[in-house]
């Protein structure tokens, strides 16, 4: 049997419930929130709990995971000095690391084109190659990508972690859930109408921690 990432008993609250999982190393686990405004709330608890940065008494970390953050570019350097890919993979990457080529492979931007003209899911590539080059253990989501787009992130991480890493996606959509490990449902003990209240930010999500 692999290695034990992390071992989650369930997380529950009130209003809803994570069930069991298990994060073994190879592994690519989906937890599926479901869309609505409630999303990135429990998105930011769970990445807290994920990397370490929270403890929860149901949830034991082996190795944290390490979040995989969106690229961002002040809106001044994007008018007058942006990034190019060449640039923010020598500051954040060593450009000869085997990793580096299999994003060429994936993505059709050259070195020299600027980040800014490059869509969502072409930034979260090559962020992904960034974090790859430090730990093979993450946390991530799909925010702001086209289905096609999302597809091409998703298999690139599989590639990534299928020998030595181990990889969570907390997704809003169920898109990838026959294509992963495992494919972990939210359940929700309120009712529809305190949902809408949740929505509408009339009633507070309650907290994991």
């Amino acid at each position: 049997m692999k290695e034990l990432i992390i071992e989650s008993k369930g997380i529950k609250t009130d209003q809803y419930f994570i069930p069991p999982f298990e994060l073994r190393q190879g592994e690519l686990v989906v937890i599926y929130l479901q869309g609505g405004a409630h999303y990135d709330e429990l998105k930011i608890q769970l990445t807290s709990i994920f990397t370490g940065r929270a403890n929860h008494e149901n949830v034991k970390i082996f190795k944290p995971l390490t979040f995989v953050e969106p690229f961002k570019e002040s809106k001044f350097k994007r008018m007058f000095n942006p990034t190019t890919v060449f640039e923010y993979l020598k500051r954040n990457a060593d450009p000869k690391n085997i990793v580096i080529p299999r994003i060429f492979e994936v993505d059709t931007f050259a070195g020299k084109d600027k980040l800014k003209d490059l869509d969502t899911s072409q930034k979260k590539r090559l962020s992904l190659s960034a974090v790859f080059l430090k730990t093979k253990n993450i946390v991530f989501d799909l925010r702001g990508e086209s289905p096609v787009g999302a597809q091409k992130t998703f298999q690139f991480v599989k590639e990534q972690i299928k020998e030595e890493g181990a990889a969570i996606l907390i997704d809003w959509a169920e898109d990838m859930k026959n294509d992963c490990s495992k494919f972990i449902v939210i359940e929700w003990f309120s009712d529809l109408e305190e949902l809408k209240k949740i929505g509408n930010g009339s009633v507070n999500l309650s907290r994991m921690y």
